[in-house]
């Protein structure tokens, strides 16, 4: 274990797997085993450079799981951990001073360290990528601990997958038992709302996608979705109309970053209902809004960026308790040699490769 390998980013479409050397392990430092790392949208940007500018060279990979190796005295007592046991690490505490600290919003914090993106490995101890054999576990980052019975491809998802869908259909689009629920889009976000819907005891979901998306409608029917909609071949508002008889959904979560399907959210939303925009769309492009329809309905419209860190724990349990099996959504895994692959299948840059999510597996 004299080194590691990690899948790094020198810039703009620039990405090779490089060697690091393993860093001795301070008393607050700890040493983490990869297991696996999750691609997402995310990682499809920043290959191609990011809008506000990354800090090159970075190792890619923000959806972790893995094993703690080595773990400092100070580090077992910081987190709570030991070596041997598995953990997720998702977030950060932040400085816990800043105004984002402050009110409780550590994921804003402009100070904290961040894997995957956030955190240059030009500097020992380098390893702050989860696109890699080990990653070097600092003192403030949050750390789960994840149960040994969960299948690997599920407990990768837990931290910024499914944890998401919870944040963001159910703390901020307030989903509850009886709603009717539009969710636009059904890539990862897209299942993770779906599943968190249903748990939270929505009698109606709602999941549109295009022709190209139709492994992953079938995924969504698993996940809760009681009626799917292809758009290129149905109308979505009359689509709705017809489904509610007329009364429009409760709340709609867009996770696709797409121009038209936002607008159609819009107009999908009942009066006093909940829109939830957890999709970027790219770079540049503006979205023209009814804006009278949102006054005259009076819709909440609610932006979400991410996921608070309790909310790891709250998917964790209901995942645990629940044996729902949402590796169900995990298509495709990759070696590390074949990250970059695996990003621009991710991002549709590859014919007849087009996963529905996938994993790096060290």
């Amino acid at each position: 274990m004299a080194s590691s390998r990690g899948a790094t980013l020198l810039g703009p479409d620039k990405l090779e797997i490089r060697e690091y050397p393993i860093p001795d392990i301070p008393a607050d430092g700890g040493l983490v085993k990869v297991e696996m790392g999750g691609v997402c949208g995310s990682d499809f940007k920043y290959l191609h450079g990011g809008k506000n500018g990354l800090p090159y060279p970075l190792i890619l990979g923000h959806e972790i799981l893995g094993r703690v190796e080595k773990l400092g005295k100070e580090a077992a007592a910081i987190h709570g951990i030991k070596e041997g046991d598995r953990i997720i690490m998702k977030g950060a505490k932040g400085c816990g001073r800043c105004a984002h600290c402050r009110r409780g919003a550590a994921r804003f914090c402009k100070a904290r360290i961040g894997y995957g993106g956030q955190t240059t490995c030009a500097n020992p101890p380098h390893l702050f990528g989860g696109f890699a054999d080990y990653l070097y576990l600092v003192p403030d980052i949050l750390v789960t601990k994840v149960s040994n019975d969960l299948p690997a491809e599920a407990a990768v998802l837990i931290g910024a997958v499914m944890a998401n869908g919870y944040q963001w259909a159910v703390r901020q689009g307030g989903v509850k038992m009886s709603d009717s629920v539009l969710i636009q889009g059904p890539g990862q976000q897209g299942l993770a709302c779906t599943f968190a819907s249903k748990t939270a005891g929505a009698a109606k979901i709602f999941v549109t996608g295009m022709g190209r998306d139709a492994e992953r409608l079938e995924v969504a029917k698993k996940f809760g979705a009681t009626r799917t909609i292809n758009v290129e071949e149905e109308n979505v508002l009359e689509v709705i109309k017809a489904e509610t008889g007329g009364e429009l959904v409760d709340v709609a979560v867009d996770v696709s970053g797409n121009v038209q399907a936002i607008k159609t959210s819009v107009e999908c939303v009942r009066t006093l209902g909940t829109l939830v925009v957890g999709g970027l769309t790219r770079d540049g492009v503006d979205v023209p809004l009814n804006v009278n329809l949102i006054v005259r309905r009076q819709i909440r419209f609610q932006g979400a960026f991410t996921t608070d860190n309790d909310a790891t724990e709250i998917a964790m349990n209901t995942i645990q308790a629940s044996k729902f099996p949402v590796e169900q959504m995990v298509t495709h895994t990759f070696p590390l040699e074949e990250t970059e692959k695996c990003i621009r299948a991710v991002g549709g840059e590859i014919p007849g490769l087009y996963p529905v999510k996938a994993l790096i597996k060290p």
